[in-house]
């Protein structure tokens, strides 16, 4: 066997080590909740927001129950974007680098895929973020279906409004508005619709990390899913490195307790590795891609979040 045979074959080894540990990696954050990862085969998708239902009403003794019917809200479209990266060793990597040159290619694929696929989990988790870092920014790319920012003030289309943005740093007196604005909620008709916290999402190592702690964790051992903190206390308590450092006061506060979380992740294929191939130049590559769309897909209200700079 020639040594690009060899490097060929090696290539193809890692595939399945590679594939798999990108896939197991995603799904630790999948379990997570207050980012909705799933599967998905359509390459575009059509939404209609869910806003409430009409038709319950007081009847006579012989009176005919009305139609019950949902009432739609907004339509979204999310479409399916390409991403990718490449794993390529030189020539000289597996022809004259080193007395060994098996040894050689083994040891540099091994950090070559190491560090490709701790890159693309990465990509494919930092963006699906943005939808955390740009939630208070009403020129994101991912609106909320009223075509507002994530946390604003928000107009359903039957015409009512909430407004689920707010500005204090955490403490016991946010945490008070908090849940005077969960108790206060209504659905799109009026209807009482009061929510209950279950999750509230802070970066990790800030001010608010330690107040979150503080306030529902203490002395509660967290349990870690990839690089995200997890505290199951009066709330659970997740402390994520991926909101950034210039966004490190904010804070948001989920009731995944009825719904999904709005913010979405269409996986339509892991990041994967490609059969590698030999370059004109003798080298071989090996590409990765993923395909993926994300959006907010309903409207957030069951989402409540701060700035945290007043």
């Amino acid at each position: 066997m020639t040594s690009s045979d060899y490097t060929l074959q090696a290539v193809k080894g890692i595939k399945k080590s590679f594939d798999n540990a990108c896939k197991n990696k995603i799904e630790g954050y999948m379990k997570q909740g207050y980012i909705q990862f799933y599967n998905t085969s359509e390459v575009s998708e059509i939404y209609t927001s869910t806003e409430g239902m009409t038709g319950v009403t007081e009847l006579g003794e012989l009176g005919t129950p009305p139609s019950s019917a949902l009432e739609d809200g907004y339509s979204v479209t999310i479409k399916e974007k390409r991403f990718g990266g490449a794993l390529i060793v030189p020539e000289k990597v597996y022809r004259r680098d080193g007395a060994d040159s098996t040894w050689k290619v083994d040891q540099y694929l091994k950090r070559q895929r190491n560090q490709l696929l701790k890159t693309s989990v990465q990509k494919l988790i930092t963006d699906a973020h943005l939808m955390l870092n740009e939630a208070f920014d009403s020129t994101s790319a991912y609106l909320a279906p009223d075509s507002v920012e994530v946390c604003g003030s928000h107009s359903w289309a039957s015409g009512a409004t909430f407004d689920n943005a707010v500005t204090p740093a955490l403490d016991t007196d946010a945490m008070d508005d908090a849940w005077e604005y969960a108790g206060a909620y209504t659905d799109p008709s009026g209807k009482e619709d009061p929510l209950n916290w279950t999750h509230i999402v802070v970066k990790k190592g800030s001010d608010a990390h330690r107040e979150a702690i503080r306030l529902f964790a203490k002395e509660i051992k967290p349990t870690q899913t990839n690089d995200i903190n997890v505290y199951e206390g009066e709330l659970t308590v997740v402390e994520t490195p991926y909101i950034t450092s210039t966004n490190k006061n904010y804070w948001f506060l989920y009731d995944l307790s009825k719904e999904l979380s709005p913010l979405a992740v269409g996986i339509g294929e892991y990041p994967t590795m490609r059969e590698p191939i030999k370059e004109t130049n003798e080298a071989i590559r090996s590409n990765v891609t993923d395909f993926r769309k994300q959006g907010c897909l309903n409207m957030p209200g069951q989402i409540y979040g701060s700035t945290g700079t007043t």
